[in-house]
């Protein structure tokens, strides 16, 4: 059973390595919860799997600073999932300008904005140290956030469940996955509805 445990963490490592790069889609929500279920179980310490999944997530961001800066904005206006326009870059610039670094952390809880400003943190003027600083407060404090819900939400509906059936773990973590799913539509949705809108205000 330990080496299942070891095994979780591995697998949502790898995989918030993946999402730290900034690449959307990544199905991370159910590692979190099979992880958190270790936790519930007392099979897991919280906060040595927090560290290691803030670490994880860190480098996988340090890894889309690199990539980004090293190909260029050119590059990422040309990949096709992220939808952006040079418009979309000017906005971001412009918020980079407002917050200066601290828009790495407010990226880090707006998935519209989170992989342009990864890829993009070079051209927007900041540099990787300053860059890597700022992004583990986002990446510390966002998986604090991630694991201790799962964590909470594993307890409650375990209870809600029947109690400690070790058999309803599979279940919570399902039902966790699909409250992940629906709050990314949700976000997602309120995005290109700004995006829709902001057009059709500048054609008018």
């Amino acid at each position: 059973m330990a080496d299942n445990v070891w095994i979780a963490n591995l697998v949502l490592d790898l995989l918030l390595i993946v999402e730290g790069t900034g690449m959307p889609g990544v199905p991370f929500q159910p590692a979190f919860f099979v992880v958190a279920m270790f936790i519930t179980q007392g099979k897991a310490p919280f906060l040595l799997c927090w560290i290691l999944a803030s670490l994880a997530n860190l480098l996988g961001n340090v890894l889309g600073y690199l990539i980004g800066n090293k190909l260029g904005e050119a590059f990422v206006l040309k990949l096709k999932f992220l939808r952006l326009e040079p418009d979309d870059v000017d906005d971001l610039r412009s918020l980079a300008n407002k917050y200066g670094p601290w828009v790495v952390v407010i990226s880090r809880w707006f998935g519209p904005i989170r992989t342009p400003t990864i890829l993009l943190a070079g051209t927007l003027g900041m540099n990787l140290p300053i860059y890597t600083l700022f992004s583990s407060m986002g990446a510390f404090s966002w998986n604090f956030a991630w694991l201790w819900a799962t964590w909470q939400g594993s307890r409650l509906l375990l209870t809600i469940l029947g109690a400690n059936a070790s058999q309803n773990w599979l279940i919570a973590m399902i039902i966790g996955w699909g409250l992940a799913f629906v709050s990314l539509t949700v976000v997602m949705g309120a995005w290109h509805r700004y995006k829709n809108n902001r057009d059709s205000a500048e054609k008018n």
